[in-house]
């Protein structure tokens, strides 16, 4: 029996639904679109696609909303990171941002030519507060007090980690840092300045030497996936996209200039930052500082 032959067989066994999938397939095999040689993203997207099914099934069964509670106690992976030990800085209240939102959505744009000047304490607070910040908490997920942030996110549970070289901040050392939301502290990581090796892992794009601070956005997968399966990687880009417009937004609002990089050695960055690029991975970086232009750039 040939494939053909095999082919003709199944097709009388497979459903009217399964049969308009396995036409649509043929159909762009047949147009030199072979899904054997489609893209590992074609592939994924495919995979955790939410379908019609004919089998009678409503939405909320097909898409789970969650694992059971045993036990009358469910705790999820936690919502923020921390690192215990290290040394913590307790960063000032923001200033009010007095932008209109109008104005600033349209004047937004990528700014990467900075001076190379500090930004005080106070700026930063700011950018990280109405960037990622939290702004109040409800019960949820078997906590009393989840923590609600600037930025939405699928099922609030706030895929996105923040982590800053801070390169030019009064009165901070330079060094590597983690944004602990919560308490709204920086919990030191690795002292220094890392700005050119940032430039050097960015394929040597020089405005990360220059700025003020960078900011390393990082995606939890692993706190999504319970919930959401493989769909979670989907949403962990989505949330963190959300984020980055906040930076991009509260730093115009500001007059200080940010351009978000997505070209970099993952590998590498995930090192410095000492995750483990699967439960945990880079996503993004976005530079931020003092403008010696305000011109816009592409």
């Amino acid at each position: 029996m040939t494939a053909k032959d095999e082919i003709a067989r199944l097709i009388d066994i497979l459903s009217e639904y399964e049969c308009g999938h396995l036409l649509a397939a043929f159909q762009q095999v047949a147009a030199g679109e072979r899904f054997w040689e489609l893209e590992i993203s074609a592939v994924y997207n495919e995979h955790v696609k939410t379908r019609l099914l004919d089998t009678g099934q409503r939405t909320d069964d097909v898409v789970p909303a969650g694992p059971h509670e045993e036990h009358g106690i469910f705790a999820p992976i936690p919502i923020v990171k921390s690192y215990p030990g290290a040394e913590r800085i307790t960063l000032p209240s923001p200033r009010a941002l007095n932008a209109s939102v109008g104005e600033t959505l349209l004047q937004r744009r990528s700014r990467r030519d900075y001076t190379g000047a500090a930004i005080d304490q106070e700026q930063l607070a700011t950018l990280l507060h109405y960037a990622c910040g939290v702004t109040g908490s409800l019960a949820g997920y078997g906590y009393r007090h989840l923590p609600l942030r600037t930025f939405p996110s699928s099922g609030g549970l706030q895929a996105p980690e923040v982590y800053l070289s801070i390169q030019a901040v009064t009165d901070i050392a330079p060094g590597l840092y983690h944004y602990h939301p919560i308490d709204n502290v920086l919990e030191s990581m690795r002292p220094g300045q890392h700005g050119s090796m940032l430039a050097a892992l960015s394929f040597q794009q020089p405005y990360l030497a220059t700025a003020s601070v960078v900011f390393l956005i990082t995606g939890c997968f692993e706190r999504m996936r319970w919930k959401y399966g493989q769909r979670a990687y989907k949403y962990m880009c989505m949330d963190v996209g959300y984020l980055g417009q906040n930076l991009y937004l509260v730093a115009e609002a500001m007059g200080l200039g940010a351009c978000a990089i997505a070209g970099f050695v993952d590998d590498a960055m995930e090192q410095l930052l000492e995750i483990d690029g699967r439960n945990e991975m880079i996503l993004f970086l976005t530079t931020v500082g003092a403008l010696c232009d305000p011109t816009p750039q592409l």
